[in-house]
């Protein structure tokens, strides 16, 4: 699993430095999820910026926990091998119809990489987050990519009847004791 994350960030990398050099790099991208519910994100920008702000946009269909990872890139830089990017902050917003956007409580961590997701399930709706960073060397620029997974939430209806399929087993169980006993 960690191999097919690998070559998918590597994908992104090489797909932003290519958008780059064509002058088509955009600072808001909508994301198009796969079967599996995942679907990747990437920016490559020059240094001259003190800060960047990208914003990615998504709809959800059904109700939902999201959570992405990220990675940023690293350039050899006097012979070592040091990150060429910093990612300060990852934002979860709800979009309404009319464009207004509201902030959804976000957990953003760099323990052990990066990690984000909204506290509470999505539903269905319009949605996005916005990546803030910088370049952190003079005269060369920087890159990150990530994945964000969508993970439908079980209906009410599923635990129940897990809740009932456990219950059976365990009158059967007991059923099945209590013959040998008697």
């Amino acid at each position: 699993m960690k191999k097919a994350l690998f070559s998918k960030v590597a994908g992104s990398l090489l797909l932003s430095a290519g958008l780059l050099a064509s002058g088509a790099a955009s600072a808001q991208t909508t994301l198009t999820f796969n079967a599996d519910g995942n679907a990747t994100f990437s920016a490559l920008h020059d240094w001259s910026a003190a800060s960047n702000i990208d914003t990615y946009l998504f709809e959800v269909d059904t109700t939902s926990w999201a959570s992405g990872t990220a990675v940023v890139g690293r350039t050899a830089i006097n012979g070592a091998r040091q990150a060429n990017y910093a990612i300060t902050d990852i934002q979860f917003f709800w979009e309404a119809d009319d464009g207004t956007r509201t902030d959804l409580d976000t957990v953003f961590t760099t323990d052990g990489g990066i990690e984000f997701y909204p506290v509470d399930s999505l539903n269905a709706g319009a949605y996005g987050f916005t990546v803030t960073g910088n370049t952190l060397a003079t005269n060369l620029g920087g890159a990150y990519a990530g994945t964000l997974n969508l993970a439908p939430v079980p209906e009410p209806t599923t635990y129940a009847m897990l809740g009932i399929g456990i219950g059976l087993l365990a009158f059967t169980a007991r059923r099945k004791i209590d013959n040998k006993l008697g």
